[in-house]
This record gives C-alpha cells, structure tokens and sequence, in this order.
C-alpha cells in the first residue's frame, strides 16, 4: 500500500534523474566533436583517439551507467523527429508545456509538475541537439570559404545547407532524412550504438518525395548509406545493439519491399564489415529478388542476415493481445528479441534451464566442481569478470537417491524450475513497480515519440510505450534435452550407472570417469532427428512457455516468452560437470540449437529437432541457429539451393528466426593460429557479427564447434 511519503520520496527521485538526465547529456554533446568529411556527405563524428581530452569527459562510469539506465539502446527510437524536424519537436513541446503551465490543477499539481519538468528537460536536450547540428553548419561553410576547388567548395556548402535546414525545418530530402537520422543516432548512447529498426520503411518517404521532384540521386544516397556504414564499423564493432530490419507485410498483407530496401543492401555489402547487423522479414509475398539478393549474401559465409518469418511471428504476437497493425511493425532489438518499432521499449531476463538440471540433481546445491573463473564475455577487448548464476542456491528438492523413476526425477526438475521461475517473477515485478514508480526515459530519446510531445509524459507512463515489453528468456533446451534423456537412459532404462554413481563423478568433473563420460557422449543428443531426446526438449519448452505466459504484473502486466539466450558462454562458465557427458566450462547450446558438436547428422536433422519445439510461442525470440561447412558444398548453385531449401523448410515448419552461417572450418582453425592473416573473417556470434580474430578463444572454439 503506497503512502503519501512514499509517492513524496518517488517524486523526488524522478524530479532528480530528470535533472540530472539534462546535464548529462550537456557531457555527452560537449564530448563530440564537430566534424565534417574532407570528402563525402555525412557529417558527425568519426573515430577519435582514445587520449582525446574531450572523450575523458565520459569515462567516468557514473555517467555512462545513468545514461544506460535511461535508455538501454534496445528498442528504435520512434520517428517524430524525421515527421516534424528538430525545430518541430521543439515547438510542439514547447506548446505542451504552455498548455500544462496554463491548466496547472491543484488536484492533480504533482502529476503535472512532473510532466512540466520532463517536458523542460526534452526541450534543453533538444534545443543543445539543434546548436550541435547548427556547429557543423558553421564548420562547413568554414571549410567552403577555405576551399580552393570549387567541385569541393560546392561540396561543402551543399553539407551546410543540409544542415541550415535540419535546424530550422523538417527533412524533405533523402540526405537530408539520413543525415538527421545520423545525428539523431549519435545521441542515442555514448558509444555511438544502439538499435536501429527499420530503416527502409522511415527512409522510403524521403526517397519518395525525391523521385516525384525529379531530384533523386541514387549515386549520392548510395555513397551516403555506405559513409555511415563505415562510420558504424570504424567507432566500434561486435555487440553494439546496431539491428536494421528490412521489408515484411503492412496491415492489409502487402509487402513493404522497396528501393530503399536494396539500396541498404548493395551499401552493406560495399562497405565490407560487421555493422549495421542487417534482418529481413519474410512473407509469403516476399519478392522473389529480395529473397534472391538474401541468399546470395549467406552464401558467403558471414551470418547476414538473419531471416525472420512473419508467418511464424505475427500470429503468436497477435495471440499475446497486440494487434495485428500494430504486430506488423515488429523489429528486433540489439539482438533477436522482438520490438514493436516506435510503440515499445523492451526489458528482458534470461534463465538458466541447464544449470536447473544441476541443482535438481544436487539437492538444491551447486555442482562442487564449480569453481570462481575469470572470463570476457566475448572480444579480447573486453574486461575480465567472473561470472555467478542467477538462479537461488539452496532450495530444497528432493534427494535424487530417493527418486525410483525417471517420471519422478523430472517432477522434481519441473517443481526446482518453478521455485526458481518463482524467484524470477518478484524480481520482475518490482521492476515493472520501479518502471512505473521512479524509472525515467531519456528525455532525448523520448523526444521522438510524438505521444510524449503530445502529453509531456514520460513514454513509461503513457507517452510512447502504448506496448509493455517485458521478456524472460530461455534458451540451451538442447543441452537440457540431452541432460535428461542421459539420465533417463543411463540410470533409469539402460542402468549404466546409478545416480549416487553418476553424482560422484559430476562432482568430480569426471575426472577418473573417463569411460562412463564417453558413453554419455554417444547417447542420442538433440539436434540429429531423435524423437525420444526431442520429446524432452519440447517437455521443457512447453513447461517454461507455460509459467510465463501465466504470470501476471502490476496492472495486470504480461510477460512475453522466448527461447533464446545471449548469456550461454557465462551460463557455461557457471555451470558444472551435466549428464550429457560436458565437462565444466564446455559449450552448453544457444536459443534452439543442439549443443556445438552435438550434431552429428546435418541441418535436415537440426531443423527437423527445433520444428519439435513450440518455438513459435515463445515470439519474444525463439532462434534457430544453423552453421554449415563450406567445404561440404561447392561455391555457386549448390549453396545456393540448399540454402533456398533451408530457407523454404524453416519458413514451412514455422521456424520464427533463422541464423544461417557457412564457414570453413580449416580457415577458422587457421585464424586461431594466424590472427593476422584473417583479419577480415567475420563470423556471426549471437545477435551480431564480429571480426572472428576480435573474439576470446572460448567464443571461437563455440563457434567452429558449431559446424555441422
């Protein structure tokens, strides 16, 4: 029950992150440089030196933490800025604050005090966003003045009349449209990051409007997408949430393909790197180019893109209570998790199903050959940690001993699942409470959302976010399927050991069990088409889809399933010695996909096990994961035909995302060895693409154990 001194306490608190949000993001734009290319079209920030005086601004973590914890950069911003320009949002809030400054109510004072004071923080932040785009106006025309060639004088004065523009008008062109959006996405995060949605479908207006005045440019649009494509690759790389969703189907069924769509594509492909991290969305109206121009980009090898089937997707959504218009605008967030483009923001957890298979077996407890490890999560770059579970140490099961059946034994797994989910739901709940009570939107991104303009209300509390995006995320079914049915096989069924034995030699990490971890190995694992594993695995899939779909938050809150997890390579880490045969710290299997090395019988058989599976329920994202041996098929059409069939099978048996990879398992090998030779391999991780030589040695072993 709240009190008044609690919503006194609450206000406070959000009057303080409000503040502080404004003078944060002063450090942020005084940390950019005003830039514009001695060739090209794209202003706004390149790669700088480290040792920059004016990036040190940002190293304090305090301010990168509270800039994360207002936007965590995994949903788009929505597109008020491109509908109305910047001084639009200025002025349509500014009308809003009038209108609540007028109509100030002393019933509802402290609700609008708030809203006043969010409103006056958009409009800091966005009239310091309008002074940097006017700087680079400046700084052109510096440059023009200083420029002996006319070709390039031209050059840079047409770049400051695009930027003139922005500052005064909305975008009418399509480099006028990019540009913005650019400048919009630098001040989504410090790190130049974040998701990027849908582009083709919020760039199509503008090229549009140039095609009917007779202005297009194709060569100048082309060369501005690739210019920003580098700038992506040449900030950073690997995990940076940077997802661009291409085409699907509008409300009425008709595919939203267009120009712009393929434009991206021959600009990705120019460009050569690993950003953006390019998604299409498939439909049975998909143009047979597009589908074509799809396959002929995975048959080199590198992950892009991922394939998305909205035949599987938008029904499941649907189910879920969004609707059908709204469903259809769906993207992905910095990984595979679904968003709804400029209607939601996504939060979301992951659950460790086969550490659960541990604590049932050990009584609650951990698996004693758990030991503290220090790991990177995936670039050689990054910082050391050492990983912990997030699930409950201690909760009481039933002694395995005691357990006469395997029927018995999977209760007791089930009902360890269920405390542990449990344990989950309060820890959601409270921050769903928290995104209602003293949670705030980065009044920057907030000002895309024309609602917030509208209203003056934080898109939590009914000024954008018309969908709550709450996920909890599963994902090593297959590692769990083969954990099970090894113990139903090699206990219960074949008595190849009995638990007390099995137990004793987990807790040793089979050291001295050499023998028994083999024959472990070579039972039927998940991913080779064996209904008996495969039945388990949909057992688990279906339990866990089950309580979350159950769960229920304040005001009646969902909470959207998926079988997917990003963490598998921690999850490894702090799970011991499982009945499959692994070893501490080997590679336990991601979203819907066999464990790496698992597979034995190829990607009919993988897709055949994951079809099993109600992968299409647990829409918040349930992937596929597919990699394939290069060598196993000759360059030209027969990668292409079996990557069509794959395509055509996945979409046929309702698999709602597919990562399909081709690599050469020689030439990883080589790279582990050769780093410098293979500077340019890029390999796809989980919701990314990465430079494979970037990657810690763990991450690369999982990956080449993935081929099949």
């Amino acid at each position: 029950m709240k009190t008044n001194s609690d919503e006194m306490h609450n206000q406070e608190m959000l009057l303080k992150k409000i503040r502080q949000s404004s003078e944060v993001f002063d450090k942020l734009a005084n940390s950019y440089e005003v830039w514009v290319p001695e060739s090209g079209w794209l202003a706004g920030r390149r790669n700088r030196d480290k040792n920059d005086s004016k990036r040190k601004n940002l190293t304090d973590w305090s301010i990168l933490s509270f800039l994360l914890e207002i936007d965590n950069c995994h949903y788009p911003m929505a597109d008020s800025y491109l509908q109305y320009g910047i001084d639009g949002v200025i002025r349509i809030a500014a009308e809003t604050l009038e209108t609540l400054k007028n109509n100030l109510q002393s019933e509802l004072q402290d609700q609008t005090q708030l809203d006043i004071a969010y409103l006056e923080s958009l409009l800091h932040v966005w009239k310091r966003f309008q002074q940097f785009v006017a700087d680079h106006m400046v700084l052109a025309l510096e440059c023009a003045k200083q420029e002996t060639s006319d070709t390039k004088k031209k050059r840079y004065e047409k770049i400051a009349k695009i930027c003139q523009n922005l500052t005064i008008n909305k975008p009418n062109t399509f480099c006028e449209a990019l540009q913005l959006f650019w400048f919009t996405y630098l001040f989504r995060s410090p790190f130049g990051a974040g998701c990027i949605g849908r582009l083709d479908q919020l760039l199509y207006p503008f090229y549009k409007h140039d095609c009917e005045m007779g202005i297009w440019d194709q060569q100048e649009a082309e060369k501005m997408l690739e210019e920003m494509f580098t700038r992506m690759n040449e900030i950073n790389t690997g995990d940076t949430l940077r997802n661009l969703m291409l085409s699907g189907q509008d409300a009425k069924g008709n595919d939203q393909t267009n120009e712009i769509t393929y434009l991206i594509l021959v600009a990705y492909e120019n460009t050569g790197g690993s950003e953006p991290h390019l998604n299409v969305r498939f439909h049975e109206k998909t143009p047979k180019k597009l589908r074509d121009n799809c396959i002929n980009m995975l048959s080199s090898g590198s992950g892009q893109p991922t394939i998305y089937f909205d035949e599987a997707v938008l029904p499941a959504m649907e189910k879920a209570g969004i609707c059908h218009e709204d469903a259809c605008q769906y993207a992905n967030d910095g990984c595979t998790e679904t968003v709804i483009a400029g209607k939601s923001a996504i939060v979301f957890w992951q659950y460790e199903m086969v550490k659960t298979v541990e604590l049932t077996l050990f009584g609650g407890n951990e698996n004693p050959c758990v030991k503290p490890v220090s790991m990177k999560k995936n670039s050689i770059h990054g910082v050391d940690f050492v990983p912990k579970t997030n699930l409950l140490i201690g909760i009481e099961s039933k002694k395995t001993q005691e357990l006469t059946t395997f029927s018995e034994f999977l209760s007791a797994f089930f009902e360890q699942m269920d405390h542990q989910l449990d344990h989950y739901f309060l820890m959601i709940k409270q921050k769903m409470q928290e995104d209602q009570t003293v949670s705030i939107t980065s009044p920057f991104t907030a000002g895309t959302f024309e609602k917030c303009l509208r209203t003056g209300k934080d898109p939590l509390r009914g000024g954008g976010f018309d969908i709550t995006n709450y996920q909890l995320l599963s994902g090593s079914i297959g590692t769990a399927a083969d954990c099970l049915y090894a113990i139903q096989s090699a206990v219960y069924e074949k008595k190849l050991v009995t638990m007390e034995e099995l137990i004793k030699a987990l807790s040793v990490d089979f050291e001295g069990y050499e023998v028994l971890r083999q024959q472990l190995l070579h039972l039927p694992k998940y991913g080779n088409d064996k209904k008996e594993v495969d039945a388990l695995a949909k057992q688990i899939a279906d339990h866990f889809l089950a309580r979350v779909n159950a769960f229920r938050g304040p005001e009646n809150t969902l909470l959207y399933p998926g079988l997917y997890n990003i963490d598998f390579k921690i999850f490894a880490n702090v799970t011991g010695a499982t009945p499959d045969g692994r070893r501490f710290r080997d590679a336990i299997a991601e979203h819907c996909s066999p464990t790496p090395g698992a597979a034995k019988k190829g990607p009919t058989a993988i897709l055949n096990s994951a079809s099993t599976l109600p992968m299409k329920e647990g829409f918040a994202s349930s992937v596929l994961h597919l990699t394939l041996d290069k060598n196993g098929y000759s360059m030209g059409a027969d990668r292409i035909k079996i990557i069509d069939t794959l395509l055509r099978a996945s979409e046929k048996k309702k698999i709602p995302v597919l990562s399909l990879t081709m690599y050469d398992k020689a030439e990883l090998l080589d790279a582990q060895l050769h780093p410098e030779k293979h500077q340019d391999l890029i390999v796809r991780v989980w919701g990314f693409q990465a430079r494979f030589t970037e990657l810690d040695k763990e991450l690369q072993d999982h990956i080449i154990n993935r081929i099949s």
